[in-house]
Protein backbone atom coordinates (compact mmCIF):
# COMPACT_ATOMS: atom_id res chain seq x y z
CA UNK A 1 0.00 0.00 0.00
CA UNK A 2 1.32 3.32 -0.72
CA UNK A 3 -0.16 6.59 -0.32
CA UNK A 4 -0.49 9.22 -2.23
CA UNK A 5 1.81 8.25 -4.71
CA UNK A 6 4.50 8.30 -2.66
CA UNK A 7 6.85 5.11 -1.13
CA UNK A 8 9.17 6.00 2.01
CA UNK A 9 10.59 3.19 1.74
CA UNK A 10 11.69 2.78 -2.01
CA UNK A 11 15.06 2.85 -0.74
CA UNK A 12 15.03 -0.74 -0.14
CA UNK A 13 16.67 -3.54 -2.97
CA UNK A 14 14.45 -6.00 -4.64
CA UNK A 15 14.59 -9.89 -3.23
CA UNK A 16 17.49 -11.87 -4.10
CA UNK A 17 16.15 -15.98 -2.92
CA UNK A 18 18.49 -17.51 0.31
CA UNK A 19 17.39 -20.03 2.28
CA UNK A 20 17.66 -19.03 6.23
CA UNK A 21 20.39 -21.29 8.34
CA UNK A 22 17.84 -19.74 11.36
CA UNK A 23 16.15 -21.20 13.97
CA UNK A 24 14.73 -24.37 15.59
CA UNK A 25 11.05 -25.90 16.40
CA UNK A 26 10.18 -23.43 13.29
CA UNK A 27 11.58 -24.26 9.52
CA UNK A 28 12.90 -20.99 8.07
CA UNK A 29 13.95 -22.68 4.44
CA UNK A 30 11.78 -20.17 1.89
CA UNK A 31 10.77 -20.81 -1.44
CA UNK A 32 10.40 -18.48 -4.14
CA UNK A 33 7.04 -18.24 -3.67
CA UNK A 34 7.27 -17.10 0.37
CA UNK A 35 9.04 -13.93 -0.72
CA UNK A 36 6.91 -10.51 -1.53
CA UNK A 37 7.80 -7.38 -3.25
CA UNK A 38 7.25 -4.63 -0.92
CA UNK A 39 9.22 -1.42 0.77
CA UNK A 40 10.59 -4.17 3.84
CA UNK A 41 11.90 -6.83 0.79
CA UNK A 42 13.96 -9.72 1.18
CA UNK A 43 17.86 -9.47 0.43
CA UNK A 44 20.86 -11.32 -0.88
CA UNK A 45 22.41 -13.48 1.60
CA UNK A 46 26.22 -14.22 1.11
CA UNK A 47 27.84 -17.41 0.72
CA UNK A 48 29.07 -18.49 4.19
CA UNK A 49 26.39 -16.82 6.31
CA UNK A 50 25.79 -17.70 9.55
CA UNK A 51 22.71 -17.83 11.57
CA UNK A 52 23.26 -16.22 15.10
CA UNK A 53 23.30 -18.87 18.01
CA UNK A 54 20.27 -19.08 19.69
CA UNK A 55 19.89 -21.77 22.67
CA UNK A 56 16.68 -22.33 22.31
CA UNK A 57 13.25 -21.01 23.65
CA UNK A 58 10.15 -22.98 24.00
CA UNK A 59 7.49 -20.95 22.65
CA UNK A 60 3.30 -20.97 21.03
CA UNK A 61 3.47 -22.90 17.96
CA UNK A 62 2.80 -20.94 14.15
CA UNK A 63 -0.94 -20.09 13.99
CA UNK A 64 -0.81 -16.14 13.25
CA UNK A 65 -0.86 -14.72 9.32
CA UNK A 66 -0.31 -11.31 8.87
CA UNK A 67 -3.95 -10.70 8.94
CA UNK A 68 -4.16 -11.63 12.74
CA UNK A 69 -1.37 -9.75 13.49
CA UNK A 70 -2.48 -6.49 11.29
CA UNK A 71 -5.91 -6.48 13.08
CA UNK A 72 -3.69 -6.49 16.48
CA UNK A 73 -1.87 -3.56 15.79
CA UNK A 74 -4.96 -1.42 14.48
CA UNK A 75 -5.39 -1.04 18.11
CA UNK A 76 -2.52 1.65 17.81
CA UNK A 77 -4.93 4.11 15.54
CA UNK A 78 -7.32 4.06 18.32
CA UNK A 79 -4.70 6.00 20.48
CA UNK A 80 -6.29 9.00 18.61
CA UNK A 81 -8.96 8.56 20.79
CA UNK A 82 -6.65 9.29 23.93
CA UNK A 83 -4.68 12.04 23.33
CA UNK A 84 -5.61 13.69 19.64
CA UNK A 85 -7.99 16.10 21.31
CA UNK A 86 -4.92 17.19 24.24
CA UNK A 87 -2.86 17.75 20.95
CA UNK A 88 -5.69 19.78 19.13
CA UNK A 89 -6.07 21.73 22.78
CA UNK A 90 -2.62 22.66 23.53
CA UNK A 91 -1.45 23.46 19.25
CA UNK A 92 -4.59 23.32 16.82
CA UNK A 93 -6.00 21.21 14.30
CA UNK A 94 -3.26 21.97 11.72
CA UNK A 95 -0.49 21.47 14.27
CA UNK A 96 -1.91 18.40 15.51
CA UNK A 97 -2.52 16.28 11.49
CA UNK A 98 1.30 17.29 11.09
CA UNK A 99 2.43 16.06 14.43
CA UNK A 100 0.48 12.71 14.46
CA UNK A 101 0.80 11.67 10.62
CA UNK A 102 4.32 12.74 10.61
CA UNK A 103 5.32 10.64 13.85
CA UNK A 104 3.45 7.78 12.43
CA UNK A 105 5.25 8.06 9.07
CA UNK A 106 8.88 7.90 11.32
CA UNK A 107 7.27 4.49 12.71
CA UNK A 108 6.44 3.26 9.36
CA UNK A 109 10.27 3.57 8.18
CA UNK A 110 11.57 2.12 11.50
CA UNK A 111 9.44 -1.20 10.83
CA UNK A 112 11.52 -1.74 7.48
CA UNK A 113 14.91 -1.78 10.12
CA UNK A 114 13.19 -3.75 12.27
CA UNK A 115 12.10 -6.08 9.67
CA UNK A 116 15.47 -6.83 8.98
CA UNK A 117 16.46 -7.65 12.70
CA UNK A 118 13.69 -9.88 12.92
CA UNK A 119 14.68 -11.91 9.94
CA UNK A 120 18.24 -12.51 11.64
CA UNK A 121 16.20 -13.58 15.22
CA UNK A 122 12.74 -15.24 13.97
CA UNK A 123 12.50 -17.49 16.62
CA UNK A 124 12.57 -14.61 19.68
CA UNK A 125 9.73 -13.41 21.36
CA UNK A 126 9.38 -9.90 22.64
CA UNK A 127 10.09 -8.10 19.45
CA UNK A 128 12.24 -4.46 19.36
CA UNK A 129 13.79 -4.43 22.62
CA UNK A 130 14.69 -8.36 22.47
CA UNK A 131 16.45 -7.54 19.24
CA UNK A 132 18.05 -4.37 20.89
CA UNK A 133 19.90 -6.86 23.70
CA UNK A 134 20.41 -9.24 20.68
CA UNK A 135 23.01 -6.33 19.58
CA UNK A 136 24.31 -4.82 22.89
CA UNK A 137 25.02 -7.67 24.32
CA UNK A 138 28.61 -8.58 23.43
CA UNK A 139 29.33 -4.77 24.17
CA UNK A 140 26.95 -3.64 26.76
CA UNK A 141 24.55 -6.66 28.28
CA UNK A 142 22.49 -4.09 30.77
CA UNK A 143 21.07 -2.13 27.86
CA UNK A 144 19.26 -4.86 26.90
CA UNK A 145 17.56 -4.96 30.11
CA UNK A 146 16.91 -1.35 29.78
CA UNK A 147 15.11 -1.84 26.40
CA UNK A 148 13.29 -4.44 27.60
CA UNK A 149 11.67 -3.39 30.90
CA UNK A 150 11.97 0.39 29.72
CA UNK A 151 9.35 -1.37 26.29
CA UNK A 152 7.18 -3.46 28.59
CA UNK A 153 6.49 -0.80 31.29
CA UNK A 154 5.79 1.93 28.04
CA UNK A 155 3.30 -0.60 26.70
CA UNK A 156 2.08 -1.95 29.65
CA UNK A 157 1.07 1.08 31.30
CA UNK A 158 -1.23 1.80 28.32
CA UNK A 159 -3.65 -0.44 29.56
CA UNK A 160 -4.71 1.85 32.56
CA UNK A 161 -4.73 4.71 30.43
CA UNK A 162 -7.72 3.68 27.94
CA UNK A 163 -9.04 1.60 30.39
CA UNK A 164 -9.58 4.48 32.50
CA UNK A 165 -10.85 6.43 29.56
CA UNK A 166 -13.14 4.00 28.33
CA UNK A 167 -14.88 3.62 32.16
CA UNK A 168 -15.00 7.74 31.83
CA UNK A 169 -16.87 7.49 28.57
CA UNK A 170 -19.31 4.84 29.88
CA UNK A 171 -19.94 6.41 32.99
CA UNK A 172 -20.58 9.76 31.64
CA UNK A 173 -22.98 8.64 28.87
CA UNK A 174 -24.70 6.19 30.88
CA UNK A 175 -23.79 6.73 34.33
CA UNK A 176 -24.52 10.16 34.76
CA UNK A 177 -26.21 10.42 38.18
CA UNK A 178 -23.49 7.80 39.74
CA UNK A 179 -20.77 10.45 41.29
CA UNK A 180 -19.97 8.22 44.15
CA UNK A 181 -16.62 6.77 45.21
CA UNK A 182 -15.06 4.05 47.31
CA UNK A 183 -12.93 5.62 50.22
CA UNK A 184 -10.10 2.86 50.44
CA UNK A 185 -7.71 5.20 52.63
CA UNK A 186 -4.69 6.09 50.13
CA UNK A 187 -7.00 6.57 47.48
CA UNK A 188 -10.56 6.90 46.13
CA UNK A 189 -11.83 5.11 43.32
CA UNK A 190 -14.95 6.14 41.71
CA UNK A 191 -17.34 4.47 38.48
CA UNK A 192 -15.39 5.40 35.80
CA UNK A 193 -12.21 3.67 37.87
CA UNK A 194 -14.18 0.62 38.85
CA UNK A 195 -15.33 0.07 35.15
CA UNK A 196 -11.85 0.49 33.51
CA UNK A 197 -10.57 -2.14 36.14
CA UNK A 198 -13.94 -4.83 35.04
CA UNK A 199 -12.08 -3.75 30.87
CA UNK A 200 -8.78 -4.93 32.13
CA UNK A 201 -10.23 -8.47 33.78
CA UNK A 202 -12.81 -8.87 30.57
CA UNK A 203 -9.36 -8.53 28.10
CA UNK A 204 -7.30 -10.45 30.35
CA UNK A 205 -9.70 -13.50 29.68
CA UNK A 206 -8.73 -14.04 25.51
CA UNK A 207 -5.34 -12.89 26.04
CA UNK A 208 -4.91 -16.24 28.40
CA UNK A 209 -5.60 -18.50 25.63
CA UNK A 210 -2.90 -17.04 23.08
CA UNK A 211 -2.71 -14.51 20.24
CA UNK A 212 -4.97 -15.94 17.46
CA UNK A 213 -8.16 -15.50 20.24
CA UNK A 214 -6.93 -11.76 21.21
CA UNK A 215 -6.27 -10.91 17.26
CA UNK A 216 -10.14 -12.58 16.84
CA UNK A 217 -11.12 -10.18 19.38
CA UNK A 218 -9.67 -7.36 17.85
CA UNK A 219 -10.70 -8.63 14.22
CA UNK A 220 -14.46 -7.97 15.78
CA UNK A 221 -14.53 -5.00 17.48
CA UNK A 222 -11.86 -3.53 14.40
CA UNK A 223 -15.14 -3.11 12.10
CA UNK A 224 -16.25 -0.53 15.06
CA UNK A 225 -13.00 1.49 14.55
CA UNK A 226 -12.88 1.05 11.03
CA UNK A 227 -17.00 2.22 10.99
CA UNK A 228 -16.30 5.62 13.40
CA UNK A 229 -12.72 6.07 10.74
CA UNK A 230 -14.97 6.38 7.98
CA UNK A 231 -17.71 8.60 9.90
CA UNK A 232 -15.23 11.34 9.76
CA UNK A 233 -13.36 10.76 6.79
CA UNK A 234 -16.23 11.31 5.09
CA UNK A 235 -17.01 14.65 7.23
CA UNK A 236 -15.47 17.37 4.70
CA UNK A 237 -17.83 15.80 2.37
CA UNK A 238 -20.88 15.11 4.28
CA UNK A 239 -20.96 17.52 6.95
CA UNK A 240 -22.27 21.09 6.52
CA UNK A 241 -20.61 22.03 10.13
CA UNK A 242 -17.13 21.06 8.65
CA UNK A 243 -15.23 24.49 8.40
CA UNK A 244 -11.63 24.30 7.38
CA UNK A 245 -10.75 28.04 9.04
CA UNK A 246 -11.03 25.30 12.55
CA UNK A 247 -7.93 23.94 11.06
CA UNK A 248 -5.22 26.39 13.08
CA UNK A 249 -1.85 26.47 13.14
CA UNK A 250 -0.73 26.95 17.12
CA UNK A 251 3.09 25.81 17.00
CA UNK A 252 4.35 29.35 16.38
CA UNK A 253 6.23 30.97 13.91
CA UNK A 254 9.32 28.77 13.18
CA UNK A 255 11.45 31.64 11.59
CA UNK A 256 10.40 34.39 14.46
CA UNK A 257 11.11 32.01 17.62
CA UNK A 258 12.55 29.05 16.51
CA UNK A 259 13.59 26.95 19.59
CA UNK A 260 10.12 27.52 21.26
CA UNK A 261 8.53 26.11 18.17
CA UNK A 262 10.76 23.20 18.01
CA UNK A 263 11.03 22.58 21.41
CA UNK A 264 7.12 22.38 21.80
CA UNK A 265 6.78 20.49 18.34
CA UNK A 266 9.82 17.82 19.70
CA UNK A 267 7.71 17.73 23.49
CA UNK A 268 4.40 16.87 21.76
CA UNK A 269 6.28 14.06 19.12
CA UNK A 270 7.61 12.86 22.75
CA UNK A 271 3.94 11.81 24.08
CA UNK A 272 2.51 11.04 19.92
CA UNK A 273 5.35 8.33 20.02
CA UNK A 274 3.66 5.43 22.44
CA UNK A 275 1.12 5.27 19.69
CA UNK A 276 2.26 6.28 16.07
CA UNK A 277 5.50 3.94 16.75
CA UNK A 278 3.15 0.87 17.74
CA UNK A 279 3.14 -1.47 15.04
CA UNK A 280 6.05 -2.33 15.83
CA UNK A 281 4.62 -4.90 18.02
CA UNK A 282 3.76 -7.30 14.44
CA UNK A 283 7.92 -7.95 15.60
CA UNK A 284 6.55 -9.83 18.84
CA UNK A 285 5.02 -12.58 17.50
CA UNK A 286 7.36 -13.16 15.33
CA UNK A 287 7.78 -16.87 16.48
CA UNK A 288 3.80 -17.47 16.16
CA UNK A 289 3.64 -17.03 12.80
CA UNK A 290 2.70 -19.19 10.31
CA UNK A 291 5.48 -18.25 7.91
CA UNK A 292 8.29 -15.76 8.37
CA UNK A 293 7.07 -13.68 5.31
CA UNK A 294 3.91 -12.99 7.63
CA UNK A 295 5.66 -10.79 10.08
CA UNK A 296 7.38 -8.69 7.55
CA UNK A 297 4.21 -7.95 5.64
CA UNK A 298 2.63 -7.20 8.46
CA UNK A 299 5.16 -4.94 9.56
CA UNK A 300 4.78 -2.85 6.42
CA UNK A 301 1.29 -2.96 5.91
CA UNK A 302 -0.06 -1.90 9.42
CA UNK A 303 2.31 0.58 9.42
CA UNK A 304 1.11 1.98 6.26
CA UNK A 305 -2.66 1.77 7.75
CA UNK A 306 -1.60 4.05 10.44
CA UNK A 307 0.15 6.73 8.27
CA UNK A 308 -2.92 6.63 6.39
CA UNK A 309 -5.43 7.08 9.39
CA UNK A 310 -3.55 9.76 11.01
CA UNK A 311 -3.51 12.02 8.21
CA UNK A 312 -7.32 11.50 6.98
CA UNK A 313 -8.75 11.12 10.42
CA UNK A 314 -7.55 13.89 11.98
CA UNK A 315 -8.31 16.08 9.16
CA UNK A 316 -11.65 15.18 9.09
CA UNK A 317 -11.95 16.01 13.24
CA UNK A 318 -9.67 19.03 13.30
CA UNK A 319 -12.43 20.97 11.04
CA UNK A 320 -15.45 19.65 13.25
CA UNK A 321 -14.08 21.02 16.48
CA UNK A 322 -12.58 24.48 17.20
CA UNK A 323 -9.18 24.45 19.26
CA UNK A 324 -11.24 26.55 22.08
CA UNK A 325 -13.93 23.43 22.14
CA UNK A 326 -11.23 21.07 22.58
CA UNK A 327 -9.56 22.80 25.32
CA UNK A 328 -12.51 22.93 26.90
CA UNK A 329 -12.94 19.26 27.39
CA UNK A 330 -9.99 17.49 24.75
CA UNK A 331 -11.65 14.18 25.92
CA UNK A 332 -15.14 14.82 24.87
CA UNK A 333 -13.85 15.92 21.61
CA UNK A 334 -14.76 13.61 19.28
CA UNK A 335 -18.14 12.74 20.94
CA UNK A 336 -18.54 16.67 19.92
CA UNK A 337 -17.41 15.82 16.69
CA UNK A 338 -20.06 12.87 16.04
CA UNK A 339 -22.93 15.03 16.91
CA UNK A 340 -21.68 16.96 14.22
CA UNK A 341 -22.04 14.19 11.48
CA UNK A 342 -24.50 12.29 12.69
CA UNK A 343 -28.43 12.89 13.87
CA UNK A 344 -28.54 12.56 17.99
CA UNK A 345 -30.11 9.12 18.76
CA UNK A 346 -29.24 5.79 18.56
CA UNK A 347 -26.83 6.03 15.52
CA UNK A 348 -24.68 8.22 18.05
CA UNK A 349 -24.77 5.88 21.00
CA UNK A 350 -23.28 3.03 18.04
CA UNK A 351 -20.40 5.37 17.19
CA UNK A 352 -19.78 6.27 21.22
CA UNK A 353 -19.80 2.51 21.29
CA UNK A 354 -17.13 2.29 18.20
CA UNK A 355 -14.93 4.88 20.23
CA UNK A 356 -14.99 2.27 23.35
CA UNK A 357 -14.24 -0.32 20.95
CA UNK A 358 -10.97 1.53 19.72
CA UNK A 359 -10.38 1.90 23.08
CA UNK A 360 -10.44 -1.73 24.08
CA UNK A 361 -8.36 -2.87 20.96
CA UNK A 362 -5.67 -0.68 22.68
CA UNK A 363 -6.14 -2.33 26.06
CA UNK A 364 -6.07 -6.06 23.88
CA UNK A 365 -3.17 -5.27 21.85
CA UNK A 366 -0.73 -4.00 24.74
CA UNK A 367 -1.83 -6.55 27.00
CA UNK A 368 -0.81 -9.03 24.34
CA UNK A 369 2.46 -7.10 23.02
CA UNK A 370 3.46 -6.30 26.89
CA UNK A 371 3.32 -9.74 28.08
CA UNK A 372 5.72 -11.08 25.16
CA UNK A 373 8.15 -8.57 25.72
CA UNK A 374 8.98 -9.46 29.03
CA UNK A 375 8.73 -13.30 28.55
CA UNK A 376 11.61 -12.84 25.84
CA UNK A 377 13.54 -10.37 28.13
CA UNK A 378 13.10 -13.46 30.86
CA UNK A 379 14.38 -16.23 28.05
CA UNK A 380 17.20 -13.99 27.40
CA UNK A 381 17.89 -13.49 30.90
CA UNK A 382 17.18 -10.05 31.29
CA UNK A 383 14.61 -10.43 34.24
CA UNK A 384 13.58 -12.47 36.71
CA UNK A 385 13.83 -16.37 35.69
CA UNK A 386 9.84 -16.98 36.63
CA UNK A 387 8.62 -15.11 34.08
CA UNK A 388 9.51 -17.89 31.53
CA UNK A 389 7.19 -19.66 32.24
CA UNK A 390 3.81 -20.38 29.75
CA UNK A 391 0.70 -22.04 30.00
CA UNK A 392 -0.49 -24.64 28.39
CA UNK A 393 -1.60 -22.67 25.23
CA UNK A 394 1.77 -21.64 25.00
CA UNK A 395 1.39 -17.92 26.78
CA UNK A 396 3.66 -16.07 28.99
CA UNK A 397 0.81 -16.10 31.52
CA UNK A 398 2.71 -14.52 34.42
CA UNK A 399 3.69 -11.81 32.67
CA UNK A 400 0.31 -11.06 31.41
CA UNK A 401 -0.85 -11.40 35.39
CA UNK A 402 2.23 -8.59 36.07
CA UNK A 403 0.40 -6.16 33.58
CA UNK A 404 -2.73 -6.34 35.21
CA UNK A 405 -2.00 -6.54 38.82
CA UNK A 406 0.59 -3.34 37.92
CA UNK A 407 -2.05 -1.50 35.91
CA UNK A 408 -4.85 -2.01 38.56
CA UNK A 409 -2.38 -0.34 40.68
CA UNK A 410 -2.04 2.28 38.86
CA UNK A 411 -5.80 2.79 38.41
CA UNK A 412 -6.18 2.85 41.83
CA UNK A 413 -2.97 5.86 42.87
CA UNK A 414 -2.63 7.76 39.92
CA UNK A 415 -5.31 10.67 39.24
CA UNK A 416 -4.67 11.43 35.56
CA UNK A 417 -3.41 8.43 33.91
CA UNK A 418 -2.57 10.29 31.45
CA UNK A 419 0.01 11.92 32.80
CA UNK A 420 1.57 8.62 33.37
CA UNK A 421 2.51 8.69 29.61
CA UNK A 422 5.67 10.73 30.35
CA UNK A 423 6.75 8.02 32.44
CA UNK A 424 6.03 5.60 30.01
CA UNK A 425 7.48 6.74 27.11
CA UNK A 426 10.84 7.69 29.09
CA UNK A 427 11.40 3.53 28.37
CA UNK A 428 9.87 3.04 25.37
CA UNK A 429 11.61 5.70 23.29
CA UNK A 430 14.62 4.37 24.90
CA UNK A 431 13.92 0.60 23.75
CA UNK A 432 13.60 2.14 20.22
CA UNK A 433 16.81 3.90 20.30
CA UNK A 434 18.34 1.22 21.58
CA UNK A 435 17.06 -0.70 18.56
CA UNK A 436 18.10 1.74 16.37
CA UNK A 437 21.31 1.95 17.49
CA UNK A 438 21.33 -1.70 17.84
CA UNK A 439 20.76 -2.04 13.71
CA UNK A 440 23.85 -0.23 13.05
CA UNK A 441 26.17 -2.41 15.48
CA UNK A 442 24.73 -5.98 13.65
CA UNK A 443 25.56 -4.11 10.65
CA UNK A 444 29.24 -3.36 12.11
CA UNK A 445 29.68 -6.16 14.10
CA UNK A 446 27.71 -9.40 13.09
CA UNK A 447 27.84 -8.79 8.63
CA UNK A 448 28.15 -12.26 8.19
CA UNK A 449 24.19 -13.07 9.56
CA UNK A 450 22.55 -14.13 7.25
CA UNK A 451 19.20 -11.75 6.77
CA UNK A 452 16.28 -12.73 4.79
CA UNK A 453 14.55 -9.44 4.55
CA UNK A 454 17.42 -6.85 3.97
CA UNK A 455 17.10 -3.42 4.00
CA UNK A 456 19.18 -1.78 1.23
CA UNK A 457 22.13 0.51 0.71
CA UNK A 458 20.80 3.41 2.58
CA UNK A 459 19.89 1.72 5.52
CA UNK A 460 23.10 2.67 7.45
CA UNK A 461 22.45 6.04 7.15
CA UNK A 462 18.62 6.26 7.42
CA UNK A 463 18.95 4.12 10.87
CA UNK A 464 21.79 6.65 11.97
CA UNK A 465 19.44 9.88 11.11
CA UNK A 466 16.41 7.94 12.84
CA UNK A 467 18.30 7.14 15.83
CA UNK A 468 19.50 11.00 16.41
CA UNK A 469 15.88 11.94 15.71
CA UNK A 470 14.96 9.66 18.52
CA UNK A 471 17.31 10.82 20.82
CA UNK A 472 16.64 14.67 20.76
CA UNK A 473 13.17 13.46 20.99
CA UNK A 474 13.72 11.26 23.71
CA UNK A 475 15.97 14.09 25.67
CA UNK A 476 14.12 17.37 25.17
CA UNK A 477 10.28 15.86 25.56
CA UNK A 478 11.30 13.78 28.44
CA UNK A 479 12.63 16.75 29.96
CA UNK A 480 10.22 19.62 28.59
CA UNK A 481 6.44 17.71 28.80
CA UNK A 482 4.96 20.03 31.61
CA UNK A 483 4.43 22.09 28.01
CA UNK A 484 1.93 19.94 27.03
CA UNK A 485 -0.18 20.02 31.00
CA UNK A 486 0.64 16.56 31.13
CA UNK A 487 3.48 15.76 33.44
CA UNK A 488 6.73 17.28 34.73
CA UNK A 489 9.22 16.16 37.53
CA UNK A 490 7.33 13.75 39.14
CA UNK A 491 6.12 11.93 36.25
CA UNK A 492 9.81 12.07 34.95
CA UNK A 493 11.24 10.69 38.42
CA UNK A 494 8.65 7.50 37.48
CA UNK A 495 10.59 6.48 34.45
CA UNK A 496 13.51 6.87 35.72
CA UNK A 497 13.10 4.91 38.75
CA UNK A 498 11.35 1.96 36.40
CA UNK A 499 14.79 1.88 34.36
CA UNK A 500 16.53 1.64 37.44
CA UNK A 501 14.22 -1.43 38.97
CA UNK A 502 15.15 -3.04 35.43
CA UNK A 503 18.49 -2.85 36.25
CA UNK A 504 18.08 -4.23 39.86
CA UNK A 505 16.37 -7.20 38.26
CA UNK A 506 18.55 -7.49 35.86
CA UNK A 507 21.54 -7.46 38.44
CA UNK A 508 19.42 -10.24 40.43
CA UNK A 509 18.86 -12.43 37.80
CA UNK A 510 22.46 -12.22 36.17
CA UNK A 511 24.28 -12.39 39.90
CA UNK A 512 21.98 -14.23 41.85
CA UNK A 513 20.26 -16.79 39.51
CA UNK A 514 22.46 -17.42 36.51
CA UNK A 515 25.88 -16.11 38.44
CA UNK A 516 27.20 -14.73 34.50
CA UNK A 517 29.20 -11.24 34.31
CA UNK A 518 26.91 -8.56 34.13
CA UNK A 519 28.21 -5.95 31.44
CA UNK A 520 28.48 -8.46 28.70
CA UNK A 521 26.71 -11.39 27.65
CA UNK A 522 29.50 -13.52 24.85
CA UNK A 523 27.57 -15.49 22.33
CA UNK A 524 28.46 -18.94 21.60
CA UNK A 525 30.31 -19.62 18.66
CA UNK A 526 28.07 -20.27 15.70
CA UNK A 527 28.92 -23.06 13.02
CA UNK A 528 29.01 -21.80 9.53
CA UNK A 529 26.37 -22.46 7.21
CA UNK A 530 26.95 -22.63 3.64
CA UNK A 531 24.06 -21.20 1.65
CA UNK A 532 23.04 -22.47 -1.79
CA UNK A 533 23.46 -20.61 -4.75
CA UNK A 534 21.11 -17.36 -5.02
CA UNK A 535 18.04 -18.34 -7.55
Amino acid sequence: MVLGGCDPLSLIHRPLHAPSALGHGFSTTRSQGDLMSSPINSGASVHGAVAPPDPGSAHAPGKLSWKDAFAMAMAVSGGLYVSFGATVAVVGGLSAMALWAFAALIGWIQNSLFAEMASIFPDKPGGVPIYAHEAWRERFAPAGALASFGYWFGWSAVISIVSVTAGAIVAARWLPEATWALDLGVAQVGPAQLIGIGLILAIMVPNLFGAQPAAWVNKVIGVLLLASFAVFIAAPVVSGQWQAPNLTWGLGDLAADPWVTLQLALVWLYLIGWTAYGTEMCAAFMPEYRSKKDGKKALFTSGAYTFGIFLLVPFGVGGLVTQQEAAADPAAMFVTAFTRVLPAGPLADVMLLAILAALLMGVNAAMADGSRALYGAALDGLVPKQLEKVNRHGVPARAIYAAVVMNIVLIVLIANPISILVAANLGYLLAILLALTGFLVLRLDHPEYDRPFRVGQYAVPLAAVLAVYTAVVLVVGALSSELTGYGGPKELTIGVGILALSLVLYLYRRRVQDHLPLLRDPRPTPATTPVPGLR
